[in-house]
């Protein structure tokens, strides 16, 4: 039972970046742009948090530090993609070197190390290892709390207000909106700018779990996460739930990781193996927003 509380524990806290990831995701690309620029947001939103944290000693404006980073991000690609008309793939790739880079070298410039930031004087790392405590913990992470409130947000967005149905209409019939007075590029920027807002505060998860920012420290989430917005037909609260699903994969890859005999590369590997499987698969057979890219 204590391992299955732990287990449980670990998923909601692998879950959760991934979670907002998609999220950012779904708006983006349901407004017809490819985006594969999340791991920029997760990057820049732990590295705002941290940063913001590091001098404020506050949670808020730690969280609120990597919304606007990540907001500024999915700017830097709507700008792109959109005024510019470059290519979305090789956009997003850009982003996310940049996103790499400079958060390497403003590690530098700030605290003289190109590695890692000083610990944290907000939240800490995870030291619960009792099934309760594990799970109690995880529950209070400020990710974890916002994700289903984020999630239900922007069903609702999408569903039922206008914004939402222009973004719909802009991912899937663009002359049909333009037509009827629709600003095309405009609805598109604000669901980028708004994409990127709300992936970061994934990374802003991050960096008050581990209670300090790492290079580099988004591993690939970002793709994860985008996985689960296709296995989730660019739905909300599908992509969610294909998203916890990869967290259960990377937490069952904390779990293995203690026991003897089992490659520690293959571990590594599985949640990346098993969702590349899913998404050729069937359930990555979905008909994606006719206009996206």
């Amino acid at each position: 039972m204590q391992t299955l509380l732990v287990y449980l524990a670990q998923t909601l806290t692998a879950s959760a970046p991934l979670c907002l990831a998609a999220l950012g995701g779904v708006i983006s690309e349901r407004s017809g742009v490819a985006t594969i620029s999340l791991e920029a947001y997760l990057l820049g939103g732990a590295f705002a948090a941290a940063a913001v944290a590091l001098a404020t000693a506050s949670l808020p404006l730690a969280l609120l530090g990597a919304v606007a980073l990540g907001a500024a991000l999915g700017g830097v690609f709507a700008w792109s993609t959109i005024s510019l008309r470059a290519n979305a793939i090789v956009a997003g790739v850009a982003v996310n070197l940049l996103a790499a880079a400079g958060t390497r070298v403003a590690l530098k410039v700030l605290y003289d190390s190109a590695a890692n930031s000083p610990a944290l004087p907000i939240g800490r790392a995870s030291t619960a290892s009792i099934g309760a405590a594990a799970l109690s913990e995880a529950l209070r992470a400020p990710a974890v709390l916002l994700t289903p409130l984020v999630a239900w947000a922007l069903h609702v967005t999408l569903r039922d207000t206008v914004f939402g149905l222009r973004v719909t209409a802009c991912g899937e019939h663009p002359d049909a909106a333009r037509s009827l007075g629709v600003s095309v590029p405009r609805v598109r920027a604000a669901a980028l700018v708004l994409g990127g807002a709300v992936a970061a505060l994934g990374g802003a998860q991050l960096a008050l779990f581990q209670h300090e920012f790492v290079a580099y420290m988004s591993g690939g989430r970002g793709f994860l996460a985008l996985a689960a917005v296709i296995l989730g037909r660019w739905r909300p609260l599908r992509a969610v739930g294909w998203a916890v699903g990869i967290g259960a994969l990377q937490a069952l890859e904390a779990t293995l990781s203690s026991r003897a005999g089992v490659p520690h590369a293959l571990l590594q590997a599985m949640p990346f193996a098993l969702t590349l499987l899913a998404v050729a698969g069937p359930w990555g057979r979905a008909r994606a927003p006719a206009a996206l890219g």
